[in-house]
């Protein structure tokens, strides 16, 4: 094998946002490609370059992913919560990301998630109310403002992202959205039509359709199972939006993020004239309890909605995961990586059972992951992921030297997802609303590396059982005693007290 000898120069971290995140990247990547110990492997993330953390010059470029840049800032304005990393002028693109805490656990009692989706999403297609609706569209567009609203399980975004010096003005727009918000009629009505279409759609992908049902047994009385559906979005009314909107903004449930061409003075002063005058409220996160559904075994067979037949089925395994705070937490996003490599070994290459199984990992405030297969024989995919790749790991702590190789793929992924002003403001809020430290952004790559056999196997017995398992297809294709335990029931449609799946 050839050797390669890299010397590596380092550069400060304002040097590195001077030229930018991709020189850091390709660096990396060449060092990866020349490493003397790349080798390959049919584990984690089998088929991919694996490089071994132990190599000096890995160790110097995770040590400069890893530091904490000092220009970051947390910092309080007139009751809200703001963090702050200025990225000097040679950065011109600046993006705030306004974080409304309480998701669907706090959404009060027969309230549906429409609500606050559309409460979100027709002011920032209206404008503030004191500006005509069609100039402040020519300006957003003239501007080429990315204004964006989502609502998520566990907490909702409102974001603005500009370039540098049209900031001002962009911020003046996004914060009067917020304190004075219009609700125009006609962009009432678009947002309405697209999410009732979307609900009319939920059921046509045979795929998506399984992961609809998942989430309807899993979590069938639990806050994170409810949905909207059509009859939900007609009746909403602009009052309701109102009313719903000054419920959501109270200084108590929000935070910001920024990330930019920004000082903190200049921000300071724009959230005193603005965000800062919205009333301080009194929220308080509700607490979240496991779903009753995540403590046994069941299994809900549908056909594929409108079709009689279709020649693949669609198989979800949901199980539950560890939350931000458990111990176990990097041990199964470790656990979930190898878990994919496997899965594309024994299901697609070994014996081509499905074209792309996978695995994947939801981290919520309750944490949650699936098994993904789309196959013509269910029982057969079924019996292989069980017997050869769960119990496997349940039942065997695996060499440390596997657990201290880690995929370019994976460096490369969480390299990348740090390039833009945007995915860092992801990264700072996400950590800081979990973690309750922003910090905790630049430690997850140390913990991932940390993770021991044997918290890999504690993961896998602790989370990989009881498993809600949903397929979609043809029911003659699913031997359902393959599915669940003998001591668990298997004459009826659903087993294990699952109860009636929502059926669009």
């Amino acid at each position: 094998m050839n050797t390669a000898t890299i010397t590596i120069r380092w550069i400060s971290l304002s040097q590195l946002m001077r030229y930018g995140l991709l020189t850091f990247l390709a660096l990396f990547l060449f060092a990866c490609s020349t490493s003397t110990k790349a080798t390959r492997s049919g584990g984690e993330n089998s088929g991919q370059v694996i490089v071994r953390e132990e190599e000096e010059i890995n160790e110097a470029l995770r040590a400069g992913a890893t530091e904490i840049p000092k220009e970051i800032e947390e910092f309080t304005v007139d009751g809200l919560k703001v963090i702050l990393r200025p990225t000097g002028s040679s950065f011109h693109t600046v993006v705030t990301k306004l974080y409304i805490r309480g998701g669907l656990p706090a959404l009060p009692d027969g309230v549906s998630p429409a609500l606050e989706q559309m409460a979100l999403d027709v002011p920032r297609f209206s404008g503030p109310a004191w500006m005509d609706r069609s100039d402040f569209l020519r300006e957003r567009d003239r501007m080429h403002l990315g204004l964006g609203a989502s609502a998520e399980r566990d907490f909702s975004t409102l974001t603005l992202r500009c370039v540098d010096e049209n900031f001002d003005r962009a911020w003046s727009l996004f914060s009067g959205m917020i304190t004075e918000p219009s609700f125009a009629p006609i962009a009432m009505e678009n947002i309405r039509e697209r999410a009732i279409i979307g609900v009319r759609n939920r059921s046509i992908v045979p795929e998506s359709y399984a992961e609809y049902l998942a989430d309807s047994v899993f979590f069938y009385g639990h806050p994170y199972g409810r949905v909207a559906e059509e009859d939900d979005f007609t009746k909403i009314t602009e009052q309701d939006l109102r009313d719903y909107h000054k419920q959501l903004f109270v200084k108590s449930r929000l935070f910001l993020v920024v990330v930019g061409n920004i000082t903190r003075e200049e921000i300071t002063e724009k959230i005193k004239a603005s965000l800062g005058m919205l009333p301080q409220g009194s929220y308080k996160d509700p607490k979240v309890a496991i779903p009753q559904n995540a403590s046994h075994p069941s299994l809900l067979v549908q056909s594929a909605w409108g079709r009689e037949d279709i020649p693949t089925n669609y198989l979800v395994v949901r199980f539950l995961g560890p939350d931000h705070k458990d111990k176990l937490f990097y041990a199964m996003e470790r656990l979930r990586s190898f878990m994919g490599g496997f899965l594309f070994r024994e299901i697609r290459i070994e014996r081509n059972l499905s074209y792309a199984p996978d695995a994947s990992t939801y981290n919520h405030r309750i944490g949650f992951g699936d098994i993904s297969i789309s196959t013509v024989l269910p029982d057969s995919a079924w019996r292989v992921t069980k017997s050869r790749i769960i119990d496997f790991f349940r039942d065997n702590i695996i060499k440390e030297e596997y657990l201290s190789e880690v995929p370019a793929t994976w460096y490369t992924g969480q390299y990348l997802g740090m390039q833009t002003a945007e995915s860092q403001a992801t990264e700072l809020g996400s950590a800081w609303f979990y973690k309750g430290d922003w910090k905790e952004a630049y430690r997850a790559l140390d913990q991932f590396t940390k993770v021991t056999p044997e918290q890999l196997n504690e993961a896998a017995v602790k989370y990989m059982d009881n498993f809600t398992i949903v397929v979609v297809g043809d029911p003659e294709d699913v031997t359902r005693s393959e599915y669940l335990p003998e001591d668990v029931s298997t004459d009826d449609d659903t087993s294990s007290d699952v109860p009636a799946a929502r059926s669009r």
